[in-house]
């Protein structure tokens, strides 16, 4: 891991402050096109004309704090926040995560994953069978994250997000994970 001690923490009431205190923008320069391939479903990236970047409102995950139900984990490095993650216990025997955000100059060092082995620990320990997530086809790290850690797509909603506004072009690309 090359120097980088990532701490792992279930956030509590009064570390309220740390939840959602990561960015929420990024550039886009690319979308994800979802195909079918054979019984399953892949996708290719494929460039955007006129990149730009993409601001995404913060959710209240703060209500999420203190239920046995649902966690919020927050990664560290030294006392520098650089990760989080949620998870709640959703219908079907499955864990929604949602919110897996890693800070801009820490990719590609372990703490996606280190928040995601986490969030699976908890499913198993609440009795859980799957875990379930959602991207945008323009989340493209996303959705190279979820499929390299071994998420498949279930589906895909060209329609969803219809009347969310900056968002009314993309697609709602559903993953599972058997844990």
């Amino acid at each position: 891991m090359a120097g980088f001690d990532i701490r792992i923490v279930r956030a509590t009431p009064d570390m309220a402050a740390y939840v959602d205190g990561l960015r929420s923008n990024f550039f886009v320069n690319a979308r994800v096109k979802v195909s079918m391939c054979g019984d399953s479903y892949d996708f290719d990236v494929d460039s955007v004309q006129q990149p730009y970047e993409k601001i995404e409102d913060s959710c209240p995950d703060c209500a999420y704090l203190g239920r046995d139900d649902a966690a919020i984990y927050l990664a560290f490095v030294e006392e520098q926040l650089v990760g989080q993650v949620c998870v709640e216990e959703d219908h079907n025997n499955m864990a929604r995560v949602w919110g897996l955000r890693v800070e801009h100059g820490h990719s590609h060092h372990g703490i996606a994953t280190s928040l995601m082995n986490t969030v699976k620990a908890w499913a198993v320990d609440q009795g859980l069978h799957w875990l379930r997530a959602e991207t945008q086809d323009v989340h493209v790290t996303a959705c190279m994250f979820y499929r390299d850690y071994g998420f498949v797509i279930g589906g895909f909603d060209r329609f969803y997000l219809q009347a969310t506004p900056g968002s009314e072009d993309e697609t709602a690309i559903v993953w599972y994970l058997e844990v």
